[in-house]
């Protein structure tokens, strides 16, 4: 059924692109290699950095965002933005203030998705020193043009206006038609250079659902699914996957099993090391053909118990929580997955923690009354600092979604979308207590030194058996590997804490350094601390 997408996938393995008229019979599915059923290695030891492209930095202003490119994405009319006087947002801008275009289109709720900052691929390239010394090793990236998929939003790329002419003389749905776009391009010299860098890029995409299938083959749409991932996991097809991306992440609902199982196989055959990522599906999410899943579960827990009023369970309730939820996940597929602080329509991890135990859908204090989505103090910037402490050594990958590591905060969508404060983009209005967030450099350096805690042990935190050992106030749990032992301790209590720790290196904290007395460790109120020591074969 889907023969010349696999005659396709087999070409590029092969090491050589033909024409359609020396491509020889079709090969099946069945003559592509079997996949592996489980993640890469690699994917263990992630550190993953998702980045909002529009949102992140604005590299190259003469792609700036036009009506055309909202109405693309948006239920309005090009003719009804102009008449408004759209224009792209001032990078600094009050997010709480609305320009006279927004009043004239509605209310805040309707409009703030319709802004646009200008953020591109430029930016994300500006910004790969500062991404790889946070710490993180894989980036995720959402780039598809909503109208034509197999591409990268021109809005993205350097020449937009050029991207937009050329895709409307393509075929949606006859792959041999597609070009190369400059913001193609563009997403290769980015995926090339993160790849120097030793960074992965994997993509966020809507596909198969984003692709309308046609009437006369119903199965168009996971045909050219299939399409679009050989194009973008080798993008030259010269059969070395080098230069392509390294996996995709997928909707909860990307097709059928059937189609996930056959994305699999071809994924795998052009790009074995790439990776399958989904989203989770009800409380007991399932991996089936993937390799991982982006997964909340585990802060949905810890967040009840880091809130910066107190907690609401006890460390021992903690302990059985995540340990059902360990237990319910694949052995094999654990460390890969995704330790993430909600969908993309979750409030920031910041302003999540300080509202725990409130569902996303109430995040906001247009739909709850008394939510708090106000600039996080102290106890709250606490917490994210516990939580990135247990990110990193509790089992599944840490996620960094680009703005926590600095404190930009936000209620549930559209409101978590704030820009990236950079220095030299916000300074005159940095500061106050509803415009732009100071980059809180300290933050940002704590993330870092827990991203970097896990690096240096990946086969002890990423790999490592977990023994739980809460007592009262104290979260305390026990991982090991073949070599190295590790305690990690939270002290979620208002008084020290002293607590029985053998001869170990303080190898990471969060609040007051604990110190020591007789022998013992005391931890201070709303403070934690790893210890790691080797131990004997």
């Amino acid at each position: 059924m889907r023969l010349l997408l696999l005659t396709l996938s087999v070409i590029a393995l092969a090491g050589c692109r033909a024409s359609s008229s020396d491509r020889g019979p079709a090969l099946g599915l069945d003559d592509l290699p079997l996949a592996p059923d489980t993640p890469p290695a690699w994917a263990a030891e992630a550190a993953w950095y998702e980045i909002d492209v529009d949102r992140f930095r604005n590299g190259d202003p003469d792609n700036d965002p036009t009506p055309a490119a909202v109405a693309a994405t948006d239920a309005v009319s090009p003719m009804a933005l102009l008449d408004a006087g759209w224009q792209p947002t001032p990078w600094g801008a009050d997010w709480t203030a609305r320009a006279d275009w927004e009043r004239d289109l509605g209310n805040a709720e309707a409009t703030l998705p319709l802004r646009r900052y200008g953020g591109d691929l430029q930016g994300v390239l500006d910004e790969l020193p500062a991404i790889a010394a946070l710490g993180v090793t894989a980036l995720v990236l959402r780039v598809a043009d909503v109208r034509a998929p197999h591409h990268v939003d021109p809005f993205l790329g350097p020449k937009p206006a050029r991207d937009r002419e050329a895709i409307l003389l393509e075929t949606p749905g006859d792959p041999a038609t597609w070009g190369t776009s400059a913001a193609d391009r563009l997403l290769q010299d980015l995926v090339e250079a993160a790849h120097a860098r030793r960074l992965r890029v994997v993509l966020d995409v809507a596909w198969p659902g984003s692709l309308a299938a046609t009437a006369a083959n119903p199965d168009s749409a996971e045909v050219n699914a299939l399409a679009i991932a050989v194009r973008w996991l080798d993008p030259d097809g010269d059969g070395d996957s080098s230069d392509g991306v390294d996996g995709f992440r997928l909707d909860a609902d990307a097709g059928s099993a059937a189609f996930r199982a056959e994305l699999r196989r071809v994924v795998k055959a052009i790009h074995p090391e790439a990776i399958l990522i989904g989203r989770p599906a009800g409380l007991a999410p399932t991996v089936g053909s993937l390799d991982a899943l982006a997964d909340d579960r585990a802060f949905r827990v810890l967040q009840l118990v880091l809130d910066p009023l107190g907690p609401q369970i006890t460390p021992a309730e903690v302990a059985a929580a995540l340990g059902a939820v360990y237990a319910a996940t694949p052995p094999d597929h654990l460390p890969a997955f995704l330790s993430t602080a909600g969908p993309a329509d979750a409030p920031r991890l910041a302003t999540a923690l300080r509202n725990a135990g409130v569902p996303d859908a109430q995040a906001s204090p247009r739909i709850r009354s008394g939510y708090d989505a106000s600039r996080p103090g102290p106890d709250a910037t606490r917490a994210v600092g516990l939580y990135r402490l247990l990110q990193a050594t509790l089992p599944a990958a840490p996620h960094v979604l680009a703005g926590d590591e600095i404190g930009v905060w936000g209620a549930r969508a559209p409101d978590n979308r704030r820009p990236m404060p950079w220095p030299d983009l916000v300074p005159a209005l940095a500061g106050s207590a509803t415009r732009a967030p100071v980059p809180d450099a300290a933050l940002r350096a704590l993330t870092s030194e827990a991203l970097r805690l896990r690096r240096d042990h990946p086969d002890l935190f990423a790999r490592g058996t977990l023994a739980w050992e809460p007592e009262g106030d104290l979260l305390r749990f026990v991982r090991r590997s073949e070599r190295e032992e590790a305690v990690v301790v939270v002290n979620l209590g208002t008084e020290a804490a002293r607590v029985a720790v053998d001869a170990t290196t303080l190898a990471f904290h969060v609040g007051v350094p604990p110190g020591a007395i007789g022998g013992e460790v005391v931890l201070a109120p709303r403070s934690g601390a790893v210890f790691v020591r080797s131990v004997d074969l």
